[in-house]
């Protein structure tokens, strides 16, 4: 029995894997992006240039008014060069995940890359401000040099509208290079190269671990500071978790007490970071169990899965009656293997595709794929290109598949106590957070199980803590240009458009806007949902993008044990990512 058993198992593996390579060959994406930036710019610190035009229709955030790279300060002129090339360009970094660099691989430490500019591991280097500095008196002259850098796309302001009433800036992620000193006779020129690197840990928060705090996406400004004026800046001991420079300088602008020719500056128009651009065409590692890791276990069981025991029925084309009176109700139970398995996560050229087998009598599968990208992020427009798995049969009824597209908290802080929602948590004791798009069959108050249509629901998982929120727990009300609920005391929410049964033939771009105020949920370029800082507490720590098409309860109200196993095994295909 063992025997034939398992030549069973082996020739329908064959069988699956050979229909799934058939059906990914044909699963073809005509809006998928191209990608557009071939060629380095500079191929060791893998920068691209981007068309001059390119920031022509956005509005980039800034410290400060326009550049200014030149200044003369006691004699000296001071031209500088961020990236060591001219602030005109408009340059891009994108991080590449190579198996040249040591990564966490271990199945007992959290996976994730180290992410920084430059990529070290690969230019075995850091990046260099240039400086010319040229003394045209007669004396020799001593001058200090420090490069400042802050993430413009994702912050507190520090222009003159900044609110010092606040600390909220302090959240912002910048960093510094060292202090360089340089004597210079007279009559005379020098070039200084101040190395940085924009990448883990710049404030020193996690000395003990400093891969929790990698660099953010998005557009960055640069200022070289120099001379008295801004002495504790160029200090060594500077804490940059007590003191952002940008805001110092903002201060002292508005107070008067320096003129902006005592600092220099370049906009955020000069650099920005990509943390990942993904078209699965070899430029990054593509190894599942890398930088993608294809999850494994028995999560998301519920109270009326913890069994495994499932109706004995593997149907597609059943009915309303057959699920309430007739033969899927009569039906014996069986066991059945359940949970998130790796072998239903292919990650390759052509994207990630997650499956959710079919089933054979003997051999009853309630399995799917899910997968998370390892490295963790604080805020970000995220794009996701995907093909899902339909939720509904032909005749218009559950699959039991729902799909989540998740951002979810790496490290869970601890509870706070003193907030009166904190006995909130999840079955771990702890309230991590989360932003998603989750596609449900149905809801209460939206739709049923027997409509045939679904549904995005956008949310934020924040265990309320934000007591103050105004959607308070069993509210389902219009706030802005939304109608939003928190059915449930752990999440607000906001339910997109209906989506009927051709949706899920088709590709579809799915992005999100996190800042540090408000999130943005769209669908195809369409804004369909925003929740606020009035509705829910955003998210202020790092999190990853976790992806999966589980057969789950939740979203039917039914119980999952009565829905019959799928004749067909059903695909869902990621075939684009990109994290800026």
């Amino acid at each position: 029995m063992m025997r034939k058993s398992k030549g069973l198992i082996i020739v329908v593996c064959v069988f699956v894997l050979s229909a799934c390579e058939r059906k990914q060959t044909a699963l073809t994406d005509p809006g998928k992006p191209v990608r557009t930036l071939t060629s380095y710019f500079d191929s060791k610190y893998l920068l691209y240039k981007l068309p001059n035009d390119f920031y022509t229709d956005q509005k980039l955030n800034n410290s400060f008014d326009g550049d200014f790279t030149t200044g003369n300060y006691r004699g000296l002129k001071i031209e500088y060069e961020p990236l060591g090339y001219s602030s005109d360009y408009n340059l891009q970094y994108t991080h590449v995940y190579s198996a040249e660099c040591g990564y966490h691989t271990a199945d007992t430490v959290w996976k994730y890359a180290e992410v920084c500019f430059p990529n070290t591991c690969l230019t075995k280097d850091k990046a260099y401000a240039k400086v010319k500095v040229s003394n045209t008196t007669d004396q020799t002259k001593q001058i200090s040099f420090r490069l400042f850098y802050q993430n413009t796309s994702y912050w507190q302001r520090t222009d003159d509208s900044i609110n010092f009433s606040k600390s909220d800036f302090l959240d912002n992620y910048y960093g510094a290079s060292g202090t360089v000193s340089v004597s210079i006779r007279p009559h005379s020129d020098t070039v200084l190269q101040l190395p940085y690197s924009i990448g883990m840990n710049p404030k020193h928060e996690f000395d003990y671990e400093p891969s929790k705090d990698p660099a953010r996406p998005g557009n960055y400004e640069f200022m070289l500071v120099y001379g008295e004026s801004f002495k504790a800046l160029l200090d060594s001991s500077l804490d940059l978790q007590k003191t952002n420079p940008f805001a110092e300088i903002q201060k002292s602008i508005l107070h008067k007490s320096v003129a902006k020719n005592s600092f220099l500056y370049t906009g955020s128009h000069h650099f920005k970071f990509v943390f990942l651009d993904e078209y699965f065409d070899g430029r990054n590692d593509l190894d599942k169990d890398h930088v993608y890791i294809a999850k494994h276990g028995k999560e998301k069981r519920l109270c009326d899965t913890c069994t495994g025991w499932y109706r004995a029925v593997i149907n597609e084309l059943w009915n309303i009656d057959d699920f309430s009176t007739g033969f899927i109700h009569k039906a014996h139970f069986v066991k059945a293997d359940y949970g998130i398995k790796k072998e239903n996560c292919k990650i390759d050229s052509t994207g990630v595709t997650l499956t959710i087998p079919a089933s054979k009598r003997g051999d009853y599968k309630k399995t799917w794929g899910e997968f998370f990208f390892g490295p963790s992020f604080k805020y970000g427009h995220l794009t996701v290109r995907a093909k899902l798995a339909p939720i509904f049969t032909k005749l218009g009824y559950p699959t039991g598949i729902i799909h989540n597209l998740w951002l979810y908290q790496r490290d869970p802080d601890a509870v706070d106590t003193t907030n009166p929602w904190h006995t909130l948590v999840n079955a771990n004791g702890v309230q991590p957070y989360e932003i998603d798009f989750e596609f449900w069959s149905c809801m209460p108050e939206v739709n049923t199980m027997w409509d045939d249509n679904a549904f995005i629901n956008f949310s934020i998982v924040d265990y309320m803590r934000k007591p103050d929120v105004e959607l308070r727990p069993g509210e389902y009300k219009q706030m802005g240009n939304y109608k939003a609920e928190r059915l449930n005391k752990r999440q607000a929410g906001v339910p997109g458009e209906n989506l009927n049964r051709p949706f899920f033939d088709s590709f579809h771009t799915y992005e999100l806007y996190w800042y540090p105020d408000h999130v943005r949920f769209l669908v195809d370029g369409k804004e369909t949902g925003l929740i606020t800082n009035k509705m829910a507490a955003i998210p202020d720590k790092y999190m990853f993008l976790w992806i999966g098409s589980p057969l789950y309860q939740d979203g039917t109200y039914y119980s999952q044990s009565e829905i019959p196993f799928l004749v067909h095994e059903k695909h869902s295909v990621i075939d684009y990512i990109r994290i800026e």
